[in-house]
């Protein structure tokens, strides 16, 4: 009979527990998307010429890194709420929040990662001719063997805004796992109060 009722502080600790695993979740997800987004994404070089005079393109620079910045924003301040707000369908909206733009920043590094070369290079070798020829007199010969010799590489900042992401869904789980618990851990509380009655 005993076994049937549930003992509250158990409840508890596994609230606090779930709350404190989530809230570091999240916080290591919204810095590594972060950071993610300012550090390098795609490297250039060209054979031939100095690392000095190939472009750089980092995450703010592009509209991919600017999008991790924002998803970035919205997990820290979706933290932020859970941990601020005592009402239960705020704090389930704001885990649910974490978790899209966790998604969000996913799918947006991701796709960077898959479409690095494609996209990135006809820039590079606009930027690569540029910085040899700022008058723009470049011929489409040139441009012809700019596009031969230039290679475009990943930087390390995407898989960091994904690893970000996955934290982020995990954290965001377990806020919301939290809300979700704090919010019948009183009828439990009440209930195993009534039942020695």
């Amino acid at each position: 009979m005993s076994d049937a009722i549930e003992d509250p502080a158990s409840d508890a600790r596994t609230a606090d527990s779930r709350r404190l695993a989530g809230f570091g979740l999240t916080a290591l997800a919204g810095l590594l998307i972060g950071i993610g987004s300012l550090l390098p994404w795609i490297r250039s070089s060209l054979e031939g010429l100095p690392d000095a005079s190939s472009p750089t393109y980092y995450g703010i620079d592009l509209p991919d890194g600017v999008i991790a910045l924002v998803a970035a924003a919205v997990v820290l301040v979706g933290l932020a709420i859970t941990q601020l707000t005592t009402s239960t369908p705020a704090r389930k909206t704001a885990a649910g929040a974490v978790i899209a733009a966790s998604i969000f920043a996913i799918a947006v590094a991701g796709a960077a990662v898959v479409t690095a070369t494609s996209r990135f290079e006809p820039t590079a070798v606009d930027d690569v001719l540029a910085e040899l020829d700022p008058a723009g007199g470049a011929t489409q010969e040139q441009r012809e063997q700019a596009e031969e010799l230039i290679v475009i590489r990943l930087a390390p900042a995407p898989f960091a805004v994904i690893g970000g992401g996955l934290v982020g869904v995990a954290g965001g789980v377990l806020l919301l796992s939290w809300a979700n618990r704090v919010r019948e851990q009183p009828d439990s509380v009440d209930g195993a109060r009534q039942g020695p009655a």
